[in-house]
């Protein structure tokens, strides 16, 4: 009886692990297809966040079509979306022109330190990579890069379009698939918790990461950094990656004040009340805001961040927090994975899990 279940047991794992690596392998080989797939995800559900509110909008005591208010949705995010991309293009052709000054300004700031001897004798080593190091080449890149995800949007915008049709005659097709009520209305149940998880993640998240982004930006705009606008824009998005996100937003415009300055102490400016920011609003609000809903564990929390940046990079990245949350609520739903949401929760507790999000 023993050696049966100890071999059950070993051909179950072996199972999970074939299906993780097929899985994993899928997810890298096939990056170039899925990315812009998910992508358009992301926008579908910014379209239907947009408009939940713009469903609330009346015109003479009635409310609006449900076309003309996913029409309006569906401009109002492309609309904001270009305005963004224009933005970064604008700072980044900035920088780009005016990457020879800030050249000039860090050869001032590191031979300040030569007279100190503050770097000793890697100082010789130091100068050779300044010199060899082309800054027009790198924003150039940083400019390359924009441009070819750019070159995928109307790919993302045409799969975005065909989500939105498709959500006519999603319910009609759960109905076909699902023929028992009790099963059907599991179902819906389990999409409506993943859906209120990432719901509430990516709302409270958007809210305090546009106030850090605004905060910062007028700590930078009072301290005369250049290009509030892109770091702030580069704090707002960095600040969906848990932990090292904020970290780096932080050190971006702080190293940045070393070559417009050719001075120490607006680093070190920048860095205190850019962190300062960041600590007050991560540490302080948006766990208030946020309370304890998602219930993941800090470690688990790290692993994914590792594992989804080197599948997917950033876009990994800031994604590997939803998507532990639909895998921890997926897994709640039945007795043979049920310890595997219990493991990746904080306190093992899947049932104040879904009894927050059933009161939502």
């Amino acid at each position: 009886m023993k050696t049966d279940l100890t071999e059950r047991n070993l051909q179950s794992a072996a199972y999970w692990i074939i299906i993780i690596t097929g899985i994993s392998i899928f997810l890298i080989y096939f990056r170039s297809f899925l990315e812009p797939i998910v992508l358009a995800m992301v926008i579908w559900y910014l379209i239907r966040t947009a408009r939940k509110y713009i469903g609330k909008l009346q015109v003479n005591g009635k409310y609006l079509p449900l076309w003309l208010q996913r029409l309006m949705a569906f401009l109002l995010t492309l609309f904001v979306l270009f305005g963004i991309v224009q933005v970064i293009s604008l700072n980044i052709n900035l920088i780009s022109e005016n990457a020879s000054k800030y050249d000039e300004n860090l050869t001032v700031f590191l031979s300040k330190f030569k007279e100190y001897d503050f770097f000793g004798e890697l100082f010789p080593q130091i100068e050779k990579w300044i010199a060899e190091l082309d800054y027009k080449s790198i924003v150039s890149g940083v400019f390359s890069s924009v441009s070819s995800t750019l070159g995928n949007f109307a790919l993302v915008i045409v799969y975005v379009i065909f989500f939105i049709f498709e959500e006519n005659y999603f319910d009609q097709k759960l109905n076909g698939v699902f023929h028992a009520q009790h099963r059907r209305r599991h179902v819906m149940q389990t999409i409506q918790r993943i859906s209120l998880a990432v719901n509430k993640y990516f709302t409270v998240k958007t809210e305090m990461s546009l106030l850090t982004a605004v905060i910062s930006y007028v700590v930078l705009l009072i301290l005369g950094v250049d290009f509030p606008v892109l770091w702030a824009f580069i704090i707002f998005i960095l600040n969906y990656i848990p932990y090292i996100g904020s970290l780096v937003a932080t050190l971006l415009p702080a190293i940045f004040s070393v070559f417009q300055f050719a001075s120490f102490w607006p680093f070190v400016y920048v860095l205190v009340c850019v962190e300062l920011v960041q600590i007050i609003v991560g540490n302080y609000i948006e766990p208030k805001v946020m309370g304890k809903s998602l219930n993941l564990s800090p470690l688990v929390v790290i692993i994914a961040l590792s594992l989804w940046g080197s599948i997917w990079g950033v876009l990994g990245m800031i994604l590997s927090v939803p998507i532990v949350s639909v895998i921890i609520i997926i897994c709640a739903q039945f007795p043979s994975t049920k310890g595997v949401a219990i493991m990746l929760t904080e306190n093992g507790n899947i049932e104040e899990l879904e009894r927050d999000f059933e009161g939502e």
